[in-house]
This record gives structure tokens, sequence and C-alpha cells, in this order.
């Protein structure tokens, strides 16, 4: 790489999930561009980078897709401006990543486990994000070996979640810092940015001066589906709320846990640790929930009778856009006919065309021994977690092409968002209340969609990437924010950004299943050869997905 060119991204490490890293990822927005948890959320169990992995311990051996993954992705964090990647629950991957971007600056943000359990129990969050088969995953790693050390932290003795929970908290704060050595880093503590943000925020401030380091203005109007991820609450004061005795346990677990740590690492190690784990005096401890009975099921939001998709006209020398979005339902049956003419969406651990994040993490394509098939009640709601590649050959099926940036900057000019800042808390169906059926639904909110095209300026050695534009329901709608440049390797997916389809002069006839399946499997077939750039196993995806 040209070092002269580059500038290497920014780690958000976090000790667990819930220590703030959306709240800090809110902050840093507007200077950078953002990468949520890719290798948790957008790698397979088959990939070895995966956190919790099924490839044996000490597994170097990647197949070319594999290997081309984790190369597109390391090298386009180093151009087009500042990146950041978060990431929490790494456990035993840590040093990969670390030993991926070793130039890249590091934030370390942390929670007490008191605090982490309470905001577990607010949400039901256990159970909905499936933390007891995480908890006997973790167990299993454990019996390896070269991580046998770790064994007495996770004990297979099934214990009550808050305990459980406290342990995984343990085991990857002191596995992250483990993995840091004697590398510097700037530590964000959850109770000090409650309690006095400005200065919690200092030293990021000093790192990124662009950041703002205010605490939110307070709540969006609108009605709430689903708060889990939302960051527009300020909050002044930390309060735990746990069943009765649930503190009591996490306290007395969290010691018995530094107690071990003391035994198995290093007292640098350890010492650290019990830094990041502290703060569980600064909380007020209330009554909590005292039923065991599961959060209720996320809302569905009904809007009347589906809008049948159909291209508009956008004036005499304008493309027709689809009115809608690409919803679920429309995807799955793309997906389906892939798989019926021969085509592996998932391979060693990389998803091609859509991520199968599970419901409660907010995935609704969901594969499937008899094909893919959507949450219930989210077939009319529009599809996320697509990749470029998902997007662009969706295109080709449709006899379609994906706009372009500037399209659609000429799309979104005056409109205003109707779902966007956490208003809502997910996506609400295609069709949006009062727009006809000739109209552009949601030209603005509900998802960001992708581009055809991308920077005509990437160097030699970076992989080719595609804008994103516009404003999803868990980002700003300020117009600065929905024309901002920030664009995406081919397989990147998240959760804000979806598919948007026109047509013009440059558009042909709709391309049959069985054609996408053999470029697509073509393409793949030749990703063996490593004697090319990046860049041009990337232009033939594009090339053949035109």
């Amino acid at each position: 790489m040209d070092t002269e060119l580059t500038r290497p991204p920014i780690l958000v490490l976090g000790t667990s999930e819930r220590v703030g890293s959306n709240w800090v990822l809110d902050s840093l927005r507007a200077s950078t561009t953002q990468h949520n948890e890719p290798l948790r959320q957008q790698l397979g169990r088959e990939h070895p980078l995966a956190p919790l992995s099924t490839a044996p311990t000490g597994h170097v051996a990647r197949s070319p897709l594999a290997t081309h993954w984790v190369e597109a992705f390391r090298r386009s964090k180093y151009h087009g401006g500042t990146h950041v990647i978060k990431e929490t629950n790494l456990y035993f991957t840590a040093p990969d990543l670390l030993s991926m971007f070793p130039d890249a600056p590091v934030v370390i943000l942390s929670r007490s486990p008191l605090g982490v359990a309470s905001s577990f129990t607010r949400g039901e969050l256990w159970g909905r994000w499936g933390y007891g088969s995480i908890y006997r995953r973790i167990v299993a790693m454990t019996q390896d070996d070269d991580r046998l050390r770790w064994a007495e932290l996770v004990p297979d003795d099934d214990p009550c979640p808050p305990v459980a929970l406290t342990r995984l908290i343990t085991l990857n704060t002191t596995l992250l810092a483990e993995s840091l050595g004697g590398r510097e880093y700037v530590h964000v503590s959850y109770e000090a940015a409650v309690l006095d943000r400005p200065s919690a925020m200092r030293p990021l401030v000093e790192l990124l001066p662009e950041v703002d380091a205010r605490p939110s203005a307070g709540p969006c109007q609108g009605p709430i589906s689903d708060d889990t991820f939302a960051t527009t609450t300020a909050k002044s004061e930390l309060v735990a709320r746990l069943r009765p005795g649930s503190a009591d346990l996490v306290v007395t677990e969290t010691a018995r846990c530094l107690s071990v740590v003391r035994d198995i690492t290093a007292p640098e190690v350890a010492k650290t640790v019990r830094h990041w784990l502290g703060g569980s005096d600064a909380y007020r401890q209330a009554p909590g929930i005292t039923s065991d009975a599961p959060a209720p099921p996320l809302t569905i939001t009904h809007q009347g009778a589906p809008i049948t998709p159909a291209y508009v006209p956008s004036g005499p020398a304008g493309p027709q856009w689809r009115n809608v979005l690409v919803s679920n339902a429309e995807m799955v049956e793309f997906l389906n006919e892939l798989v019926d003419a021969g085509f592996t969406a998932t391979r060693d651990g990389v998803h091609l065309l859509a991520v199968p994040m599970p419901h409660e993490r907010g995935g609704r394509l969901h594969p499937g021994r008899d094909g893919w098939i959507v949450s219930p009640g989210f077939d009319h709601h529009p599809a996320y977690w697509v990749t470029w590649l998902g997007a662009a050959a969706y295109a080709l099926r449709e006899g379609a092409r994906l706009p372009t940036a500037d399209e659609l900057d000429r799309l979104t000019s005056g409109a205003e968002a109707g779902n966007a800042e956490y208003r809502v808390g997910d996506v609400t169906p295609v069709a949006e209340p009062g727009a006809s059926a000739d109209a552009v639904h949601h030209r603005v909110g509900n998802l960001q969609t992708w581009c055809v095209d991308g920077p005509d300026d990437e160097p030699e050695w970076a992989p080719v990437t595609r804008y994103l534009h516009g404003a999803a329901w868990n980002t700003p709608a300020t117009r600065a924010e929905v024309v901002r440049r920030r664009s995406r390797t081919l397989l990147g997916a998240s959760r804000g950004v979806g598919v948007r389809l026109v047509r013009d002069t440059s558009t042909g006839h709709r391309c049959p299943p069985r054609e996408i399946a053999d470029r697509l499997n073509r393409w793949v077939a030749g990703l063996g050869d490593r004697g090319h750039p990046l860049a041009e196993f990337d232009q033939e995806a594009i090339t053949l997905l035109s």
C-alpha cells in the first residue's frame, strides 16, 4: 500500500454488548464511514474470523472466497475518508482483528456487568438474542487444547442468566485486554459518559476533533416499535433494575471471575480488566422485572393493502423509478429461484447476496431446508441485509438497474424523511402512508439504498466499492447526511441499506435466474486465481451483473 495516501481505520471495541457503542457511533457518524460488527454480523460460522467460528482452532487455510472477503474488507478501510470498525463480543478473534489493522487507533468501550445485566433484563435480551446458546458455544470452544486455561471462567455448570452473562463479559474483556498487549488505546466508560459525558469523551475528541460529545437532545417523536438500538434518549443517572437477588449474583460472580483472571493472566492484564469492569458502585438499584414471561414480540406495522410495484417517470430526460423499495417477499422469491438454479448463497462463511441474521437481531430473510422464508408479518417490509451483489443481481433479474448517486440526489431533493433517527425502531412497509401508486415512496428515510456507481479515484491496491445514498430508520436525515458520499465493498451489508430500482434506455430484458446463477458461480470460481488485483475481481462481478 502507498502509506502516503492512506489513513488507518479506528477500531471501536466493546467489552460486551450494551456498552453504549451505538451512542458513540452516532457521535462519530458525520465525520466517518462506519462498519457495525462486520465480523460478528456479516460472516457465517464457517469463516475462521467469525467470533463464534466452528472452524478448528488454528485453522489457517481459507477458501479463495473467504480470503477475498478479508482482503477486500481490510484494504477498503484505508481510503475514502476515516473508517470506524465497531465490534463487541470478539472473544477469541480479538487478536485477528487487531493484527489485521496494526496501525489503527483503538477505542475501548466498557460497562460494569451490573449495568449490562440491567440492560439485558430491561429488554429480555438473554432470551431474545440467544445468549444461552452463545454460552454453550463458548464453553465448547474453551475445551480446545490451546484454550483450556479459559475454561475456569466459563464452567459447564448450567448457570442462571445473570451469572452466565457476567462470565461471558469477563472472558471477552480479558481476551481483549490480553490481545492489546502494549498497544495504546483510548478508554470510554459507559458510567463516566452518562455522569459527565464531555469529560469521558475527551480522549475520543482528542483522537477525532470532529466528534460531537454532547448528549442527545432527547427522544424523537413517533411510535416506537422497538427501542433496543435507539440512542435518542439522554441519560443523567445510572439505575440498575434487576430481579430480586440478581444484583448480588452479578457482584459475587464478578468477584469470582476477577479472582480467576488474576490466576491465569499477567498482573497488568488483570489490573486492566478490573478497571474496565468497574463502576457498579455508581448505580442506584431499583426493582426490576419480576415476571419470567418472555418479552412481547416486535410490533408489526400494517398499512393497508400492498402497492403493486411499477415504474413511474421522473421527467422527459430522467429514468423511470420503481415506486417502492424491493420487499422481503420479492427478495426471498429471487433467492429461491437461484437455489433452484443451483446457486449457493453462503459459502465458507461468506454471504454473497443476503445476510441471514436471526429475527431478534433484525434479520427478516432466513434460509431453511426447504428454501428461504420471510419472518411472519414482514413480507411487505423492504429488504435489508442485502449485499451490493444481491442488489445488482436482483436488478438484473428485473430488467432494471441500481440508480446512480447523482440520480438519487435529484430524487431526494426537497423530500422529508418519514422514518429516520429511530422514530419507529425499524423499517416500515414499502407503501408510504398517503402516497399513491404513481409516486416514489420513501424518497428519504426507511432505508439507505445501494448505488450502481462508486468512487472513481480508488487506488490500485484497493477493492472496488459502491456508494450508499439517503437516510435510514437508524440514521440522521439531514440533507448533508442524505447526500454525503460513503461507500462499501460489494459484499458489505447492513440493517440500514436496501434496494431501489430504475429503468431507462440502458436497461434490457429480464435476465433468467439460471443465467444469473451461472454468472455468479463463474465469478466465485475465478477467485481462485490470486494473481490479479482485487479490483479486477470486483470489476468482473460488476460487468457480469450489468
